[in-house]
């Protein structure tokens, strides 16, 4: 018997995307994770949080398909 997972839907669709205060589009596939929009922007997952847009704003997970809606990408900056 051979199992085949089903392919992913690469319909792709754009998102606007506040990153830092500064508004960018990005061309990501249906039902992409804020991992994969980490990676389309071109940042280092350890340095971002990802925000959904609303009141509060609430926190995306990695591994979470990204809500329909506005995303907020925030630099952290951290040291000693």
């Amino acid at each position: 018997m051979i199992s085949v997972k089903p392919e992913r839907q690469w319909l792709h669709v754009k998102r606007r995307v506040t990153v830092g205060g500064e508004e960018r589009e990005v061309k990501l596939a249906a039902g992409a994770t804020a991992s994969e929009l980490i990676d389309a922007l071109g940042l280092h997952p350890d340095g971002v949080l990802v925000l959904a847009e609303g009141e509060p704003l609430q926190p995306v997970a990695l591994t979470s398909a990204l809500p329909d809606g506005g995303i907020r990408v925030v630099l952290v900056a951290s040291g000693g």
